[in-house]
């Protein structure tokens, strides 16, 4: 945790190279085989009971955005070099950036997992990590650190968001009628951190060729049981006097231990239309209706004081010492808190954050006597604030044995168009699956992806019981 917040500020770079996290895979949704599609709506029952490998049962690595390594990272001369060196052309360093630039890490690893019918239903028991990294960067502060001339700057709207806690879900789902399945989970919640860095404000107004009058507004609040802020003293550039600012370096935990406790719902159901309409079902679920209780809440607050700023003066990266992306995170971090002047507010006690709600969608369609082909629509949001998301994703799912299946897919939404493929092999004693919601694409020389929407899963289980044909 020493330099958790130091590293959110520097996610411009850390984020879009660094190593990405797991997520349900929203390819399994529409096949009846997979284990875990219950993690997507608690209302589907899977054909088999079972028993997870420990860490393995359902593991992946992901990462969404509309931005990724190869808008902010380049070659020059065989090297790699950041966006900030001098052999990158302002054109060049900000074409690939939007408006509000967004990257989003999950993480949903499986550490234990069981599912078994019983009580006139399936039942399903979870122990699950869970984790989200994000960071919002607006098209003004690339603009900013790349492209400094003489004129007056408005950057809005930066945000650092991060969260991890581990949940204890006991999943049930029932057959009502002959057409109607509904299910619902509940989530036990323990609470490891959670930090939102809201820079909503800073003004830059130039007053001579490396001097600006700055004016900024921040807040950063940590939710970390034992947190420690310590502050340091700085003089102002004029020598006027000096201030107290957050010593990022040097932040630690004292004494950590669980952070917050909270519950959270998912709620799901499906319907069979085959009287009316033969080959076609719907289904809905709302996941993660809840919140977390943080027993301790740390805030870290700019003073609101217009000063004189003049740095940005080691951003110009030549060659040589200091040309590592590290070096030069590390440089534009110093810059930026320098920018904010952050003093620490002190600890306020509880407080609670609901934990994000995503909303799933389906429609599939069997062809009437040849169910071994099935059609699937699936919309997917997420309910998060800033790092909300939607995709529209549809799926042609192929059944030639009870035991084995696939599918491809492709999807549009928040984050451009993906592909994705999934294979399961389920017979009795053994299950296999591995899959992409996005496939990997172009990666550098050290296997960074270079796009920003990449997944891979993978997981191995251990069925129970044969495999139940579920109805059409």
């Amino acid at each position: 945790m020493k330099a958790t917040i130091r590293l959110a500020l520097a996610a411009v770079i850390l984020l879009a190279s660094g190593t990405a996290m797991a997520q349900n895979l929203r390819s399994s949704y529409f096949m009846e085989g997979s284990l875990f599609r219950h993690e997507l709506n608690p209302a589907f029952e899977a054909t088999q009971s079972y028993v997870s490998m420990p860490a393995l049962g359902n593991f992946g690595l992901s990462v969404n955005g509309n931005f990724g390594m190869q808008d902010i990272m380049f070659n020059r001369n065989g090297k790699t070099v950041t966006y900030l060196h001098p052999d990158v052309s302002v054109a060049d360093a900000l074409s690939g950036l939007n408006d509000n630039n967004k990257l989003i890490f999950n993480i949903n690893e499986q550490i234990l997992g069981l599912g078994f019918r019983g009580f006139g239903g399936y039942n399903t028991i979870g122990l699950n990590l869970r984790s989200t990294i994000g960071a919002n960067l607006p098209y003004e502060i690339f603009e900013l650190t790349k492209n400094l001339q003489n004129k007056s700057y408005d950057v809005s709207d930066v945000n650092f968001f991060a969260q991890a806690y581990v949940e204890l879900a006991l999943g049930h789902s029932h057959q009502v009628g002959d057409a109607l399945r509904i299910g619902g989970k509940l989530k036990f919640l323990f609470g490891g951190g959670r930090f939102n860095a809201d820079l909503k404000k800073l003004t830059l107004d130039l007053q001579s060729d490396s001097r600006w009058v700055a004016d900024a507004e921040a807040e950063i609040v940590a939710n970390v049981k034992g947190l420690v802020i310590p502050e340091k003293t700085e003089e102002y550039e004029n020598r006027a006097g000096t201030y107290k600012t957050v010593d990022f370096d040097n932040i630690d935990v004292d004494g950590a231990g669980l952070g917050g406790f909270g519950l959270a719902l998912d709620l799901g159901a499906e319907y069979d239309f085959d009287e009316i309409l033969p080959g076609f079902k719907a289904s809905l679920a709302l996941n993660d209706l809840g919140y977390i209780n943080w027993s301790e809440t740390h805030t870290i607050v700019n003073n609101g004081k217009q000063f004189v700023f003049d740095g940005f003066e080691n951003i110009k990266v030549e060659d040589g010492e200091g040309t590592k992306m590290s070096d030069q995170a590390d440089e534009l971090v110093d810059d930026l808190t320098d920018l904010y002047r952050l003093q620490t507010d002190g600890e306020t006690g509880s407080s609670s954050y609901g934990i994000g709600t995503t909303l799933n969608i389906g429609v599939e369609y069997a062809i009437p006597g040849y169910d071994k082909l099935r059609f699937g629509l699936l919309s997917s949001t997420r309910f998060q604030g800033k790092y909300g998301w939607n995709e529209e994703r549809l799926s042609v799912n192929f059944a030639p044995a009870k035991w084995f299946e696939m599918n491809v897919n492709g999807g549009v939404g928040t984050f451009g168009a993906s592909f994705g493929w999934m294979l399961n092999v389920h017979p009795v004693g053994f299950n296999f699956f591995v899959g992409m919601d996005h496939m990997l694409g172009s990666v550098s020389k050290e296997f960074v992806p270079l796009n920003s929407n990449a997944s891979f899963c993978m997981g191995v289980n251990f069925p129970l019981t044969k495999v139940k044909k579920q109805a059409n």
